[in-house]
């Protein structure tokens, strides 16, 4: 798996495999272009990604969302030199249509490409320390420079990343319009019935994230965010198959080996980490790698899984803020023991349904929809927590393991994770259901 190149600090010059195809300038028509990103570029930057969310202690909700309109950038830029690859514009909830290149001009379409995430990367951490702003600088100039370093002139350098800002400029100007600036002004009440969720200790913060559901999702509207995929309704406090469920969590909770303490803290993905989406880019990096995949497969993988993450991220707020469903810490406290405490400190959200579960059923759908059954390793958190790298035989081994770890954890319940991940699935599908492909 690639590493990063330089540090956050110095970013120091890197150093990548050279991408192919690159057009001398003149002035033929783009048709029949080849493809000119390779899979090394873009690997090298997702983990430039997840350095970045980590050093900047982005949110997983924030990280989704920046991930996901980055990744459509980069999209919109490559497409533009496949005939196969088909245009996201009408097809994502209020993308229309994009800028559009010159037909009688000649463009690398891997700068168009670079230069329009780079564009929204750049406006999304506006505000990032200077240190942050070069990583990403130099990220992009540097891969700019390896074109010009194999003969791409000057003058189609200037003209391509002229036409990859205009198509960043406008994915800023669609994400501008998702309702993420008024998430401050959100009028939401929580309900503090004593069945209702309520702040857990140790913090006992208060509910974080509450109009993140009302953010405009990529595949789907304002009102099918609740009435497709959705999960089914959650178990009522107090029926057999609830109680059942809190007094599993209690006696697991009261029980666990060291394996089970490590799957927990694997699949934590917290504040300081790469996140619950940085995760899984992490995995779909080492796919890269692994699978050796052409630019088109790979820049096709990476929106693919960013939209899916996005709109998980988006429905399941929805639905935790509409059911207000109490973590086990609480209903155990209140009703088994009062000093009992979680192996892992709960999310600042309702319990229903399950984030983690839900991602990692849908990041599992996005690569079963990609790779089918493989054999895969995770080292996400090898150098960074010293945690050994886990082996999975297949996607679904990997998400069942992830939801599991909810319980471990003591944040979940079994309840739960089994109907997230019908949740999660569904919406992995409606991500599927675009046409990346004509």
């Amino acid at each position: 798996m690639l590493r990063l190149r330089f540090s956050l600090v110095l970013a120091a010059s890197l150093f990548i495999l050279l991408p192919t195809g690159c057009q001398k300038d003149g002035p033929n028509r783009i048709d029949g272009v080849e493809n000119t990103t390779s899979p090394v570029q873009l690997s090298e930057w997702m983990q430039q990604l997840g350095a970045v969310i980590r050093a900047t202690n982005t949110s997983g909700e924030e990280a989704s969302r920046i991930l996901a309109y980055a990744s459509v950038a980069y999209y919109e830029g490559y497409a533009l030199s496949s005939e196969s690859m088909r245009s996201l514009a009408g097809q994502l909830e209020g993308l229309e249509a994009l800028p559009q290149p010159d037909s009688a001009l000649n463009y690398n379409f891997g700068i168009v490409a670079e230069a329009a995430m780079y564009k929204v990367l750049d406006h999304m951490y506006a505000n990032a320390p200077n240190n942050i702003q070069i990583v990403l600088s130099s990220t992009y100039v540097d891969h700019e420079r390896d074109y010009l370093q194999i003969g791409v002139s000057e003058a189609m350098v200037d003209r391509s990343r002229n036409f990859g800002t205009s198509i960043g400029q406008a994915i800023v100007d669609w994400s501008n319009q998702d309702g993420f600036s008024n998430l401050g002004n959100c009028c939401t009440s929580v309900p503090n019935g004593p069945n209702d969720w309520q702040p857990t200790p140790p913090s006992f913060s208060s509910a974080q994230y509450v109009c993140w559901g009302d953010l405009r999702a990529f595949t789907f509207s304002s009102s099918e965010l609740i009435t497709l995929c959705h999960p089914g309704i959650p178990d009522e406090f107090g029926t057999p198959a609830y109680s059942d469920a809190v007094n599993e969590v209690y006696e697991i909770g009261n029980n666990l080996n060291p394996a089970q303490k490590e799957i927990a803290r694997f699949w934590q993905d917290g504040s300081g980490t790469f996140t619950v989406p940085g995760h899984y880019i992490s995995i779909l990096g080492n796919l890269i790698d692994q699978n050796v995949l052409n630019g088109e497969e790979t820049v096709t993988a990476f929106a693919h899984l960013c939209i899916a993450m996005a709109d998980t991220y988006i429905s399941t707020y929805r639905l935790k803020y509409t059911y207000f469903r109490p973590r086990p810490t609480s209903t155990i406290q209140q009703s088994i023991d009062s000093n009992w405490e979680s192996e892992i400190n709960n999310p600042a959200t309702p319990e229903f349904p399950s984030m983690r579960a839900t991602m990692a059923y849908a990041a599992a759908q996005v690569f079963n929809n990609r790779y089918g059954a493989l054999e895969f390793r995770d080292d996400t958190y090898t150098s960074i927590l010293g945690i050994d790298e886990r082996i999975y035989s297949s996607f679904d081994e990997m998400a069942d393991e992830a939801a599991l770890s909810r319980i471990y954890a003591g944040t979940n319940l079994r309840i739960t994770t089994d109907k997230s991940e019908y949740h999660g699935r569904c919406i992995a599908q409606r991500a599927n259901e675009l046409f990346f492909i004509q």
